[in-house]
């Protein structure tokens, strides 16, 4: 198939373009490099760099389109609702409303647990109370409604997949934004403190980000007429202590921060649906590369 990855020098894109290689499709990644590194582009593919809310969008022809390009902070949306509007709702309209006209048959999103806000039950189903708590979440969930109306009256097949905490290899490390586990994979790196906001025993579902990108693909491999929402994550919770402690070395806490407590998936949808299940566990990570 001819595969199109939007975000696809970023983090979870570029581990995408290699499973799409890596499994005999043909790639091309739109990436406007604020974020994402040119240089993870393996050669074969297909590269233009491209600002999706501004730019002229090729005139091409594609089976799949995956839509992974977008902000990702929840703090920076509070702090800058408007650019996560643009990035994460109108660039995705952008991006449907081509794939539609260019013939596109499968469209994979990525959305997020974001939108469950402070869940009152774990692990959390795809069909219980949304509740999104900041700009991030709010137009994440909003793309999920543009899709399932673009799917009814287009025909498009389109899957959102609501990622939780996703880790692993060639994450950001650096700013204010960056997330815990390339945080404190960073300051182990530098023998430094491990810094641990609270008091450490907020939990998260932690999901490799190979796990990701094979449930992405298998989401073209197994497609379906109607528009599925569908949670990936592990379904076991594990503390952000428990992830400093497994890196070793000091802990130092700092201020906590308003954030939900707990997280959790219930993750059978996928499973069901996409023949999947997650094959590595964030301790387990852990342990292989320290």
């Amino acid at each position: 198939m001819k595969a199109i990855v939007t975000g696809g020098a970023g983090f979870i894109g570029h581990h995408l373009v290699k499973l799409l290689l890596q499994s005999g499709h043909e790639v091309e990644v739109w990436d406007d490099l604020s974020t994402g590194k040119r240089e993870r582009i393996p050669e074969g593919v297909t590269f233009r760099q491209i600002n999706i809310g501004l730019d002229v969008l090729p005139k091409i022809k594609a089976d799949w389109v995956f839509h992974l390009a977008a902000p990702v902070s929840v703090q920076e949306s509070l702090e800058n609702p408007y650019k996560y509007e643009q990035g994460c709702y109108m660039n995705t309209k952008r991006v449907i409303d081509w794939a539609i006209s260019h013939g596109v048959k499968d469209f994979a999103f990525a959305s997020t647990a974001a939108v469950y806000g402070e869940p009152e039950i774990l692990p959390v189903n795809e069909t219980d109370m949304l509740n999104p708590m900041s700009p991030y979440a709010e137009w994440k969930l909003n793309s999920e409604h543009l899709l399932k109306n673009w799917n009814e009256r287009f025909g498009i097949r389109c899957t959102a997949l609501r990622l939780f905490n996703v880790f692993g290899e060639g994450q950001h490390d650096s700013g204010s934004y960056a997330p815990a586990v390339a945080l404190f994979l960073k300051q182990f790196e530098a023998f430094n403190p491990i810094t641990v906001t609270g008091d450490g025993l907020q939990t998260r579902d932690y999901i490799y980000v190979g796990d990701v990108v094979r449930a992405f693909l298998s989401a073209m491999e197994h497609p379906a007429p109607d528009f599925r929402v569908m949670n990936v994550g592990t379904g076991e919770e594990t503390t952000i202590l428990e992830i400093a402690e497994a890196f070793g070395g000091e802990i130092k806490h700092i201020e906590p921060r308003i954030e939900p407590r707990r997280s959790c998936a219930n993750a059978n949808l996928v499973k069901k649906n996409l023949d999947w299940q997650p094959n590595k566990s964030i301790i387990s990570w852990i342990n292989e590369i320290k």
